[in-house]
């Protein structure tokens, strides 16, 4: 019902998953224990990278479980990455979430499509719909802190007013 090329991508979309819930865990982590951007760390800690093990779910649960395939857990790096500044945080978190949507569409929605999955390929979309979402909200972060520079007291305090998820 699904063919293994496929499935194949789709195991590894799961793990890509798991590996931007790591990485951006340790970018929040050092967001509030180094630079002391408490409010924004916690934003995007349960926001984005708590995002990341719940949309592998539902990829597991809609595109593989469903026609009874169970799930391929790949191992996940070490995340140790040191940062010099909030910036460089927030610019690679932006940076990150956009090359996952690349893959998620070039890589994942294109071979699920052009191997006639069609059944997968039309939940992919709605997956990748609610994504596009947290692109936005990075883009915005991104382009918030470059506008107040080095005033991250208030960047940290008035981030709800910008967040949109």
């Amino acid at each position: 019902m699904v063919t293994d090329d496929s499935v194949q991508i789709l195991y590894e979309l799961i793990k890509k998953c798991f590996e931007m819930n790591r990485i951006l865990d340790r970018e929040v982590s050092v967001l509030g224990a180094t630079f002391a951007m408490n409010n924004t760390a916690k934003k995007c800690h349960l926001g984005i990278a708590h995002y990341f093990p719940s949309l592998a779910d539902k990829i597991g649960e809609l595109c593989l479980e469903r026609y009874n395939i169970s799930v391929v857990y790949g191992e996940t790096p070490t995340a140790d990455k040191e940062y010099t500044s909030p910036l460089e945080i927030i610019s690679e978190m932006n940076s990150t979430v956009k090359d996952f949507q690349l893959f998620f569409m070039d890589d994942v929605c294109k071979r699920v499509f052009n191997n006639d999955d069609i059944q997968v390929y039309s939940d992919l979309l709605e997956l990748l719909r609610e994504y596009n979402k947290i692109v936005e909200q990075t883009i915005l972060l991104e382009d918030k802190l470059k506008l107040y520079g080095n005033d991250l007291a208030s960047y940290d305090a008035q981030v709800d007013k910008f967040w949109i998820l």
